[in-house]
């Protein structure tokens, strides 16, 4: 009888299972699966080029940059777009673009310096050659002024 009870206790650990504070009934905290572990990542999903950590994102600045074009370009992907300057004296910009698929997940990244003259608009890219999904999107984490 010991041996089923410890049993019996060894088991509810296991899974996850223990009696609430009355005693009598049973819930189970932790699921258990019996799935297969996931399969290793294919060489589409690794990054191929490792993500920054840290972005200067200045939110006050990012109404003077527009994305026109998100395109895949021969053995990659390219966003472009314009830089606005409204002030009087010359800017440069860092843009920053993740090349994601259209699950979320980033494959790789690419940056532009574009220096524009006072009360200028100027076009700038960012493009990067990997190994892109057909479809592709482009969004920005990180824009601001370098000098």
């Amino acid at each position: 009888m010991m041996r089923i009870s410890a049993l019996l206790m060894t088991s509810m650990l296991a899974t996850g299972c223990f009696a609430d504070e009355g005693g009598d009934t049973m819930r189970n905290v932790a699921a258990v699966t019996e799935e297969k572990p996931a399969a290793a990542p294919t060489p589409e999903e690794l990054v191929a080029n490792p993500l920054p950590t840290q972005l200067a994102n200045e939110p006050r600045v990012r109404q003077n940059i527009v994305q026109t074009k998100c395109a895949a370009v021969p053995g990659g992907w390219s966003a472009q777009g314009t830089a606005r300057n409204p002030g009087k004296k010359a800017v440069t910009y860092k843009v920053v673009v993740y090349f994601t698929t259209t699950k979320a997940t980033t494959l790789d990244y690419a940056q532009a310096l574009v220096t524009v003259p006072p009360g200028k608009t100027v076009p700038w890219t960012a493009k990067k050659q990997f190994q892109a999904k057909k479809e592709m999107l482009c969004p920005m984490p990180g824009i601001s002024v370098v000098s």
